[in-house]
């Protein structure tokens, strides 16, 4: 199969961190194609210049090719957003496998190629996620996220929210739920994940797949209170639980008893964390999406 990966990266004042951003998606080794598109969302600061910088690299042949091939494609306007970025991206794709990779965050090593492998055995999966590795550029040392539960599903997300960050997905399955909601600033990867999972073949891929940067700048340290009231309001939309996973999480870590006890006695643990659940899922919102 002469599989192509497309990703989308949305640039806007990105030039601290985007030179690694780039090449974790040039460098990928194996027998794939890659399709690389950035969307430079009218910078003010050298941004575009890096850009370029690559694209001249890839075109006169001075940049290694270690895949199938690779197409190098960027496009530049003023600033519409975050979610628009992707859009046009996506759009412009040409690849049957897809994904967002932000300008400060980085994929590693192998992962195209562990993904291809992945994807081939099962050409029905419409949405792939794995693990994740947190940076922190304040000097605290980075560390694995905890794992992403390997069964998450629709009412998952309306129970606990996401476990996951990092993800692939088909383009006929972006091409079934449409396009990323441009009015969402903050949380359009939930919106989009739950009509994912509505409709869609969804897999758990035990790799570590990229890592996700949090640094004085990006919107995960600076914006919490923004992320909380649009996820709120996507909770609201498709019947997700009235209390906040985070909250619920922040719960759980105020009774460190459960950790002894899950410890000494798991499968006791295990009625306890679903009896806890089945409590919660007693506070929902009603599904006022349309779809059930």
């Amino acid at each position: 199969m002469k599989l192509t990966i497309s990703i989308v990266t949305p640039v806007y004042n990105g030039a601290r961190f985007m030179k690694q951003t780039i090449e974790s998606v040039l460098s990928q080794k194996g027998n794939f194609y890659i399709d690389y598109i950035i969307i430079d969302d009218g910078s003010t600061d050298n941004s575009l210049e890096i850009i370029k910088e690559y694209d001249l690299l890839l075109r006169t042949g001075k940049w290694p090719t270690y895949c199938k091939g690779i197409n190098f494609t960027y496009r530049t306007g003023p600033n519409k957003g975050q979610s628009h970025a992707y859009n046009t991206g996506f759009t412009m794709a040409k690849g049957e496998i897809m994904a967002w990779m932000n300008a400060d965050d980085y994929y590693l090593p192998g992962v195209f190629d562990h993904l291809a492998k992945f994807y081939e055995k099962d050409l029905s999966v419409d949405f792939i996620y794995g693990d994740c590795l947190k940076i922190y550029a304040n000097g605290r040392p980075s560390t694995i996220e905890p794992r992403p539960r390997p069964d998450e599903s629709l009412e998952s997300l309306r129970s606990r929210g996401n476990s996951f960050d990092l993800c692939f997905f088909t383009k006929r399955i972006f091409d079934k739920v449409g396009p990323l909601d441009e009015s969402l600033k903050y949380c359009l990867d939930l919106d989009f994940w739950f009509r994912v999972f509505m409709v869609g073949k969804v897999k758990y891929m035990p790799y570590t797949i990229a890592a996700f940067r949090i640094w004085e700048g990006s919107k995960t340290s600076t914006q919490q209170s923004k992320f909380a009231e649009e996820r709120k309001l996507i909770f609201k939309k498709y019947g997700g639980n009235i209390i906040a996973p985070k909250k619920i999480y922040a719960l759980r870590k105020k009774i460190p008893v459960l950790d002894q006890i899950k410890n000494k006695t798991p499968r006791l643990y295990s009625v306890l964390k679903r009896t806890f659940y089945a409590i919660i899922d007693i506070f929902k919102y009603k599904d006022i999406s349309g779809k059930q």
